[in-house]
């Protein structure tokens, strides 16, 4: 039989119940005196709900019922474990597609906040198209995969790895490294540190070479207008916009951090040629048009805009959580390439400046987004990752142990602060919920981040 993981220990026969969601129905697997039964309710007649049982030897299925005529609900007999494993599956009577409830051990103890939260965010993913809950822009969904896979390494829960196969099968994902081209050099980068994750977690060269490829087709995105840094985008796309024409920060701290990380897990023949473009990055930032960015008080700023044939600061005092984050992510993954502590040092600033005295960023020592005028609410859409972003990179930085401020007790506050409403998060990490802050897959991966990072 599977052995327990780490974090998991033996418990009296008591009630647990795991639970996942699909087409508005609700598919429960309740466990109590070595039995469990499966649950579908919310439901129509001709839904169907059944148990799976898998042993060392098969795995069978049982109890199969339908949702009666007049009823909304239906529940199977009880079945014992038989030393194995028991999940609750069903599916809505007019669909083809199954949803299945986590594997569970007659032992196993009820999900933890930050598994119900998990289990919420991929009551939100979308197999069809193999991102979550019709990710436009795209990069969000990358987020969103990342989310997982840092409950899957925090935890070593590996139940949902097949999350990160399916991912991949989608699209040109296997060719290309995404799901789809935005032509938004940044929305690319959020996929490679993705991949990279989901490689550190298996292992698999086929997520280290997705990410490669991906960094790898940005070698001529510099732009020569503004001394070399990465562009926002590809010239031609969003001509109302015209992001060809922006320098932005958070494009080139993903690259910096991709191809710092890159640099130390690639093969020896190429690590040099990553780690060159990482210091190129940082020199950018430190050394020419980058320095703009880097507010004298410690904070980053968002871009520059192109004007003539150089670049000047636009929205200058605008910034951003995830800003930050990124930006510490980068310094740390170069830390972590040489040992160079003037590295941490810098990351340091930056934190300390987000979450020190006057940080623009807290509120009662819980992070807002003092940018996002008008949110939460329907335009609030590419703001509702970033604290996601920020709470991973200060895991990070903890991390490294040699941090002067960075603590673990600032963690503990953000997870600790979040107001959740049937395991979903919204936009406010500040309880209590309200009724106007309505969860999204987005806020509910970044709240997953900060239980991650606890």
């Amino acid at each position: 039989m599977r052995p327990l993981f780490h974090h998991e220990r033996p418990v009296p026969d008591t009630s647990t119940v795991s639970q996942v969601r699909q087409w508005a129905r609700t598919i429960t697997l309740t466990t109590a005196a070595g039995t469990a039964t499966a649950t579908i309710a919310d439901g129509r007649p001709g839904d169907r709900v059944w148990l799976d049982r898998r042993t060392d030897t098969e795995q069978v299925q049982l109890g199969e019922i339908e949702v009666a005529a007049n009823e909304t609900a239906a529940r199977t007999a009880a079945f014992g474990f038989e030393d194995g494993v028991l999940r609750a599956c069903g599916r809505a009577g007019d669909r083809p597609e199954v949803r299945c409830t986590r594997w569970m051990g007659r032992h196993d103890p009820n999900p933890d906040r930050g598994l119900r939260a998990v289990e919420r965010l991929l009551d939100r993913y979308d197999h069809e198209n193999g991102r979550w809950g019709g990710d436009a822009s795209v990069w969000q969904s990358a987020n969103a995969l990342t989310s997982l896979i840092g409950y899957m390494a925090r935890t070593g829960d590996r139940q949902y790895v097949g999350y990160l196969d399916e991912t991949y099968r989608h699209g040109m994902v296997s060719r290309t490294g995404l799901p789809r081209d935005t032509g938004y050099n940044d929305d690319a980068l959020w996929w490679a540190l993705a991949w990279l994750d989901a490689f550190d977690l298996t292992g698999e060269q086929r997520y280290l070479a997705a990410s490669r490829t991906i960094v790898d087709s940005l070698d001529d995105q510099h732009a020569t207008f503004c001394d070399g840094g990465l562009a926002w985008a590809r010239r031609g796309v969003d001509p109302h916009l015209r992001p060809w024409t922006q320098v932005n920060s958070i494009t080139n701290e993903l690259y910096l951090t991709a191809t710092a990380r890159l640099s130390i897990r690639v093969e020896s023949a190429a690590r040099a040629s990553y780690f060159a473009r990482a210091q190129q990055t940082w020199e950018w930032f430190a050394q020419r048009a980058g320095r703009m960015l880097l507010d004298p008080s410690g904070l980053i700023n968002d871009h520059l805009d192109q004007q003539g044939d150089t670049c000047v600061p636009a929205d200058v005092g605008t910034r951003w959580t995830y800003g930050q984050g990124a930006m510490v992510s980068g310094l740390v993954a170069m830390y972590r390439a040489t040992g160079n502590k003037a590295r941490l040092r810098d990351a340091d600033r930056v934190m300390a400046a987000s979450t020190g005295a006057g940080s623009p960023f807290l509120r009662d020592g819980v992070l807002v987004e003092s940018a996002a005028k008008d949110c939460p609410g329907p335009d609030c859409k590419d703001a509702e990752t970033f604290k996601g972003v920020f709470v991973r990179a200060y895991r990070e930085l903890v991390d490294t142990r040699r941090s002067q401020s960075a603590s673990p007790y600032f963690l503990a506050r953000q997870a600790n602060s979040l107001p959740g409403v049937d395991d979903e998060y919204g936009f406010r990490w500040q309880a209590p919920a309200q009724p106007d802050d309505t969860p999204t897959f987005a806020t509910q991966a970044a709240a997953i981040d900060a239980l991650n990072a606890e």
